[in-house]
């Protein structure tokens, strides 16, 4: 089941059950970057569209250009507090318009705080954040931009560091990282997303940016973590490194209890069959998404976080303990490129130390165990994404056959991910009818089956 509630995620999350979901997997809004239209204004002009033209320099130069707009017009952003114009106070509750870094840290941190009461103790939250600018004027989407009435975000106000100078890097992935950390969550890797198709950039003193970071937090020391569900195919470098005979000699390596020394020993985590650990350097491209949200993360970036994060089992219908994976390991002589190695035969076929030899490390998921005790059903394991926007994660979450529960501010994005999970799957995916009443009559909460 996927849940779609719109709302502000501080409140909505204080309605979730405490321990109630095992994996988070989010993209909270970056900071400074972008205004998602949900600001609504008290007083002053109704007629009035309470933005202020940005004038824009040239690059090359120090004069002021008019470009950004869709007919060669100077960008416009919203007033931030009250209204130039007119006089109207703004009433928001998005974030990542906040005054300063400390302002916005603070906010992530009481979301983050709210996140981890739900989460359970063994769960994992995985957060993708990027990096802003010191008075980075963000990318300028004119919200009439393609004359059709669609409502895109437009380009945010200046951010403020806080007494840094303009252009500087405001390092909020680090920031945020080390907050969360002083709060309580343990920050297990920080991962980087490498993109091999980047965002053009127009700056031309220092290199495009091609990367963001994914953290993966934990509420204790040990949790649950498949890695055997998110193995990477092994390089050749790999190979040849634990598989070249003629390689310097090792030192000796302890396995199954025997210390042994020879130059033809693979490491015992050198060759496996089923693939190396993961690592955290993930070369993933962007994805184009043709509705009217533009910051979305691939599926690919998701799909191994919730595999890494869930049990592809289940958990216990009872008390939710997640199944856990029962693997059994053997070893087989001869590795990758390596069989017909001459000393590695000889061992075999004089068996002498033949344990030695080249082998390949193989891990048969044998079945699954229970986290508990309780004897119950199995049923899906639970994925939250507070800040769901075009619903990506929901959407990868229900193609891994796991359930999902979505917050989203603006009821717009609500609609979109709904409509987008229904047509990945139109078959299997139903708005129940009294659902259908609820969205239509106070759009809080939609519902797929």
């Amino acid at each position: 089941m996927i849940r779609l509630l719109t709302g502000d995620c501080r409140e909505v999350l204080a309605t979730l059950p405490a321990c109630s979901v095992h994996c988070v997997v989010t993209s909270p809004p970056y900071y400074g970057l972008r205004d998602y239209g949900t600001a609504q204004w008290d007083g002053g002009d109704s007629g009035c569209d309470h933005r202020r033209a940005i004038p824009q320099r040239d690059g090359s130069s120090s004069t002021l250009t008019q470009t950004g707009g869709p007919s060669g017009q100077w960008p416009y952003v919203p007033f931030r507090d009250i209204c130039g114009k007119c006089g109207a106070r703004r009433i928001d509750r998005q974030i990542g318009l906040e005054a300063t870094p400390d302002e916005y840290l603070a906010t992530m941190v009481e979301v983050f705080r709210e996140v981890r009461r739900v989460l359970r103790d063994e769960g994992t939250c995985w957060v993708n954040v990027g990096d802003s600018y010191n008075a980075n004027q963000g990318t300028a989407f004119d919200t009439n931009r393609d004359g059709g009435g669609r409502k895109n975000f437009t380009m945010s106000p200046k951010v403020s560091s806080g007494g840094l100078a303009p252009k500087q890097l405001l390092l909020m992935p680090a920031r945020l990282a080390l907050a969360l950390q002083a709060d309580g969550w343990w920050v297990r890797s920080d991962i980087i997303w490498a993109k091999p198709n980047p965002m053009p950039e127009s700056c031309t003193d220092r290199p495009t940016s091609a990367h963001e970071h994914v953290f993966l937090l934990s509420k204790a020391s040990r949790y649950f973590y498949d890695a055997d569900a998110v193995r990477e195919a092994q390089s050749e470098g790999t190979i040849e490194r634990f598989g070249n005979g003629n390689a310097p000699r090792k030192p000796a390596v302890k396995q199954g209890g025997t210390d042994r020394q020879c130059d033809t020993w693979r490491d015992p985590v050198g060759v496996l069959a089923n693939g190396r650990n993961l690592r955290n350097v993930w070369t993933i491209a962007t994805q184009a998404f043709p509705d009217v949200h533009y910051a979305t993360f691939p599926t690919a970036l998701v799909e191994r976080c919730i595999r890494a994060g869930t049990s592809e089992r289940g958990c216990c219908a009872a008390c939710g303990a997640p199944w856990c994976r029962v693997t059994e390991t053997n070893y087989t002589p001869g590795g990758p490129k390596h069989s017909g190695n001459a000393k590695a035969l000889r061992y075999i076929r004089d068996g002498e130390r033949e344990d030695s030899g080249y082998k390949t490390r193989h891990d048969t998921t044998t079945g699954w165990s229970p986290g508990c005790t309780c004897d119950a059903g199995v049923v899906p394991c639970t994925v939250l994404d507070p800040f769901i926007g075009s619903g990506t994660t929901a959407l990868v979450a229900d193609r891994l056959q796991r359930n999902a529960i979505g917050i989203d501010l603006n009821t717009d994005y609500a609609r979109m991910a709904q409509e987008r999970i229904s047509r990945d799957c139109p078959m299997f995916v139903e708005l129940p009818p009294a659902e259908e009443q609820i969205l239509e009559q106070a759009d809080k909460q939609l519902v797929l089956l």
